[in-house]
């Protein structure tokens, strides 16, 4: 499996400011997972464009040509699927997008996109019938494996205000672990993470505040700290203890602060792996356009 990073940003989309991080981070949450003919999507924020603008161009102009991707939809806060409204793929009926998410997801996106929800174009201009490249919906139970082509999808529902799932890929005995936009209960491992992430070749979990930001004791770009608990999101520490307790290979630090001046993740990447003793995961932050083989 190749997983490839079309944006790892939080909250919303930023320009980055650091000149060797500059091609590296911006659009929001979206990973593209695939092998041999089959495509499947983590997530649909801005970096579903960009993703989208891909598939495009290798269809080019011609009319009969198709594509057809998997997406899977963690939650739908808007920095989750705010590309998917808006990219072009998903209004062209040369795409066959199946989209799974939670119950609870698809009604969100039901009062959003429904043409009956009473909601219908008060935030957005389109709805789910002018979406031609948008084929099928079908509802993820938590918890319930399933299967896309051959490889088998686990969930894990995280803490996250109204609700989040993470995805375990496997596909011949090689794991990659997606799990952003998740609050540990207590500091340190998070025991039910690292047992749902046990022995992963690739990790990808979010990274979005260091521990002293996190308890309001560090602010990031101007401004006051801010206590940050309850919003739904970890220390980078915790994750990094979770990785180690998982017995994973590989930890990707994603879902970047947008305030976060992003030079400053070569250091926050050496102090945590400062962390890890002899054997541990390999750690690294998630980098737009960088492309990792699951193996």
């Amino acid at each position: 499996m190749l997983a490839r990073f079309w944006g790892v940003t939080g909250t919303v989309s930023a320009p980055c400011l650091a000149s060797d991080w500059s091609a590296a981070v911006g659009n929001t949450t979206c990973i593209e997972l695939g092998w041999e003919d089959r495509t499947v999507v983590y997530d649909g924020g801005t970096g579903f464009i960009s993703f989208g603008e891909h598939v495009l161009g290798q269809l080019g102009n011609d009319p009969k040509a198709t594509k057809q991707i998997d997406l899977v939809l963690s939650h739908p806060h808007f920095d989750h699927i705010n590309g998917l409204l808006f990219s072009p793929l998903i209004y062209d009926p040369r795409a066959s997008i199946t989209l799974h998410a939670s119950a609870s997801t698809l009604s969100a996106l039901g009062l959003l996109l429904g043409p009956d929800s009473g909601m219908s174009r008060v935030f957005l201009p389109s709805t789910f019938s002018d979406m031609q490249g948008l084929r099928r919906m079908v509802e993820i139970e938590p918890g319930r494996p399933f299967m896309l082509g051959d490889a088998r999808v686990e969930t894990m529902a995280l803490r996250h205000p109204g609700g989040c799932l993470a995805f375990r890929v496997t596909r011949n005995g090689a794991s990659m672990v997606l799990a952003s936009d998740h609050e540990h209960p207590v500091f340190g491992a998070d025991a039910d993470l690292a047992r749902f992430s046990k022995d992963a070749n690739l990790v990808y979990t979010e990274g979005q505040y260091t521990r002293a930001e996190y308890e309001g004791k560090e602010a990031i770009g101007a401004g006051l700290p801010i206590m940050r608990r309850g919003w739904g999101h970890s220390a980078m520490e915790d994750c990094v203890a979770t990785a180690i307790s998982a017995g994973c290979q590989r930890l990707i630090l994603g879902h970047h602060d947008p305030l976060r001046p992003l030079d400053s993740l070569k250091m926050i990447t050496e102090n945590l792996r400062a962390l890890v003793g002899p054997g541990g995961p390999s750690i690294g932050m998630a980098r737009e356009g960088e492309s990792i083989v699951v193996s």
